[in-house]
């Protein structure tokens, strides 16, 4: 494959989508000796890769659809700054997917969505070593597990039945008091009552450099990008597909997977499968002279966002507004964070503060999906990761390469099918 691809070319196998899932695709296919081009609108990581929480969540094994979430939610949606919000005017756009939520919340479907969640995070650090290894990235993700702080001995209480349930599920966790969590991170304040230690946990220092030098690892060893927004896919008979290019440019692929996040349901729409997928738009706040020193990532139960330190400085993050992906970003939401983690680290300082923005590919049952599409032979699919798309994307690459290699992967693919949704 010419890594120059302009006019109409033919490829062997086309990744669209360079955001952490797509580049860990196409980096997976490389090394196994598959021809890959990769392409995407933006440079490597420039999406949602670019601003995430930098959290390998692999505790995360509880779907937001529960009946907890359900039960919650008039309380939560008074605040338009609080840690889920809708937008009212597109509620109307929304409430198809509201409503799949509602039913995925429903215990027997909310417990099959944990262990599928499980099953994929189970898996992923192990699948990170092998990524990172192989393409000697390894100093990008720091194992030093994960907090989950509370601010009073009702939260802890309040909390205590989710911790044996996330037990049950084979998370690992240490129950931690004030001063030992103070002792592990001294820039606490006192007002932190006690916590969690999720100790199997990692993050990366760096998100948006993990993929776009995981993009150049991929390109050293032979493999191709294209930066060009993809508008049109074509199935072609036999098997494969066309892409068309905003730009007017064809390429024709002998297989094609889509890996667009946020942007998928056009694409699959396009060749018939129907998936009831939106967006979690997420904001973070950039904290570069925080004056505090936190050595992992901390998650406030009270207020629902996340502290991760990174080496630009550090990253508050974690909300989800329900809004799509036209409407105007709220950046009152991402300056709230800066109150939030000032209530928890007295010196923190938000001087030289940035704000982001960006859209998390959701779906209601919380699950991916993961695998080919039925009924178009060598077109797939690996999108709709929502908060998990940097946890799961190497385990994503791996059993995604198996299907393409016609392997049986290491674990069931059935529950992340894009068929689950009834599309026939």
């Amino acid at each position: 494959m010419n890594k120059s691809v302009s006019g109409c070319s033919r490829v062997g196998t086309l990744v669209v989508g360079a955001g952490i899932v797509g580049t860990a695709i196409a980096e997976q296919l490389q090394s196994r000796g598959h021809s890959v081009l990769l392409v995407d609108r933006e440079a490597p990581g420039r999406g949602c890769s670019f601003g995430n929480a930098g959290h390998f969540a692999t505790d995360v094994v509880l779907p937001l659809a529960n009946m907890q979430t359900i039960l919650s939610l008039p309380k939560i949606l008074r605040d338009p700054l609080g840690p889920l919000s809708i937008r009212w005017s597109y509620l109307p756009k929304i409430l198809p997917w509201l409503m799949r939520f509602a039913l995925a919340a429903l215990p027997h479907n909310a417990r099959a969505s944990c262990n599928s969640l499980r099953a994929l995070n189970g898996r992923s650090i192990e699948s990170y070593d092998r990524l990172l290894t192989r393409t000697g990235l390894s100093e990008l993700m720091t194992k030093n597990g994960a907090l989950t702080i509370y601010e009073s001995e009702s939260s802890i209480a309040a909390n205590a039945n989710t911790v044996e349930l996330l037990r049950s599920f084979g998370v690992e966790i240490e129950l931690m008091s004030g001063d030992q969590l103070r002792e592990m991170e001294p820039d606490l304040g006192q007002q932190v009552a006690g916590g969690l230690f999720f100790p199997k946990t990692a993050h990366s220092i760096n998100p948006y450099r993990l993929v776009a030098e995981l993009a150049g690892a991929f390109q050293s060893q032979g493999g191709a990008f294209l930066q060009g927004e993809v508008c049109q896919l074509v199935a072609v008979e036999g098997g494969g597909g066309k892409v068309i290019l905003q730009d007017g440019r064809q390429i024709e692929a002998d297989r094609v997977i889509v890996a667009t996040g946020a942007w998928s349901k056009s694409l699959a729409a396009q060749l018939g499968y129907k998936v009831p997928l939106d967006t979690e738009r997420g904001y973070h706040l950039m904290l570069p002279q925080s004056n505090c020193a936190i050595s992992r990532p901390m998650v406030s139960f009270e207020r629902s966002f996340v502290m991760t330190p990174m080496e630009e400085g550090l990253r508050l993050a974690g909300t989800v507004e329900l809004a799509g992906l036209d409407a105007p970003p709220n950046y009152q939401r991402a300056d709230v964070l800066y109150q939030h983690a000032a209530a928890l680290l007295p010196n923190v300082s938000r001087e030289g503060a940035t704000r982001w923005m960006g859209f998390r590919p959701s779906l209601p049952d919380s699950l991916p999906v993961i695998g080919p599409a039925p009924n178009h032979k060598e077109i797939y699919f690996a999108f709709g990761h929502q908060h998990l798309g940097l946890t799961q994307a190497a385990i994503t690459a791996e059993l995604l390469a198996d299907l393409v290699e016609g392997k049986t992967p290491e674990l069931d693919v059935n529950p992340y099918a894009i068929s689950r949704f009834g599309w026939l």
